[in-house]
């Protein structure tokens, strides 16, 4: 099944390196649910500065709350040549991103090392709550880790780790709970 919807994300901050002819273009910002994906394609209209459009799509059968959710977004482009400055279609409009001269080393930990530590977009690990009215775990669980931030930058094979930070039991009230709540950092 191929993934559909494609349409301009929102990036609310952006970041460019070049170390050695690659370029490294990573950027942050929210989408409609957990269910989008966010990429970083280039534009094939823009030659000078060099161009890229912050792309978000979704599969047709996933189903999700339509709830905002943080994303982080990385992707290394093979460009010769310093460029003082990129372009990042989005959402918003157009950002222009100055590029940072970076060691290689430097360039290779950035685009990997930094989204899960925070160090980039200056994010601490966060948690999100999860319910379930039939009481049962990992569907409480699946729901907390649904509303946090994908980290990872789009690695496929990105181990992610959560912590359950507290489990308990919601009832009466005005609202009428009676629910698991679980809440999940990650």
């Amino acid at each position: 099944m191929e993934i559909v919807e494609q349409e301009l994300a929102m990036v609310e901050k952006a970041d460019a390196y070049r170390s050695e002819g690659l370029l490294i273009v990573r950027l942050a910002g929210t989408r409609p649910s957990a269910c989008h994906v966010v990429s970083i394609e280039p534009t094939l209209t823009d030659v000078e500065p060099p161009a890229f459009a912050a792309r978000m799509s979704v599969h047709p059968l996933m189903r999700c709350a339509m709830q905002e959710v943080d994303f982080e977004a990385a992707r290394a482009f093979r460009i010769e040549g310093a460029r003082p400055e990129v372009v990042v279609h989005h959402a918003g409009g157009e950002l222009t991103v100055d590029v940072k001269e970076l060691p290689v080393a430097d360039a290779l930990r950035a685009s990997v090392t930094t989204p899960l530590q925070g160090d980039f977009f200056g994010e601490d690990p966060v948690e999100a709550t999860g319910y379930s009215r039939a009481y049962d775990l990992s569907e409480a669980v699946r729901e907390a880790v649904d509303k946090l931030p994908v980290r990872g930058a789009d690695i496929p094979d990105w181990l992610r780790s959560y912590t359950i930070v507290s489990m308990g039991i919601e009832r009466g009230g005005i609202g009428g709970f009676d629910h698991l709540k679980v809440t999940v950092r990650g």
